[in-house]
């Protein structure tokens, strides 16, 4: 009963080894974030300003006091079902809220630092290697896009510019992924039907 619910449980690894048996790829940091933003520059949010609690419910997100009570005012206390919330500008559902989402790149916490200096740079490139000053012994990568975990009391993690870590090897009950493909891919399974 959850076929249209995100898979979850499944690790950086997982994830990766399904996007080459899809003919796919898993988005980069930036390829993910400029999704997320659906042409909406310098906003808090996926749909906006509109603060998340604010009105009807804009993505499965925490509600409540965490971590001991989620009311699930927004109707799902784990995973929803996708599409369950409006999408983007750009037509992608969950973007924000119900499961994180790997991307390719290397986990470095001081990744916006470094390229700062560089200037604008259109579809940066992650960095080389992981470093997280916390356990620099284990590599990370990124997930992006926040869970049914998030409260702004304890990640936010439902904002376009959050960004979590985790070493390749986790599988979390909220930690999924989306594919990505190069223009020409798609062109190519659009004819093809696919």
């Amino acid at each position: 009963g959850k076929d249209d619910h995100p898979a979850v449980h499944v690790s950086w690894f997982d994830a990766t080894a399904y996007c080459q048996w899809a003919d796919k790829r898993l988005p980069t940091e930036a390829e993910w974030e400029y999704a997320a933003r659906g042409g909406l520059a310098d906003k808090p949010f996926v749909w906006g300003e509109d603060h998340p609690n604010a009105g009807a419910p804009l993505a499965n997100t925490w509600q409540g006091t965490f971590p001991f009570q989620n009311t699930g005012a927004d109707g799902y206390i784990s995973t929803s079902p996708v599409r369950s919330f409006p999408p983007n500008a750009y037509g992608l559902y969950d973007m924000a809220g119900n499961a994180w989402e790997w991307t390719q790149d290397w986990y470095r916490a001081d990744t916006y630092a470094r390229q700062a200096g560089l200037g604008v740079v259109e579809n940066p490139r992650g960095p080389d290697a992981s470093y997280d000053p916390q356990e620099p012994t284990v590599p990370k990568r990124v997930h992006r896009g926040g869970s049914y975990l998030c409260h702004e009391s304890y990640c936010s993690g439902y904002r376009p510019s959050a960004r979590m870590k985790a070493s390749p090897d986790t599988g979390l009950s909220h930690t999924g992924f989306r594919c990505a493909m190069l223009p020409a891919t798609m062109k190519t399974e659009r004819a093809s039907g696919r």
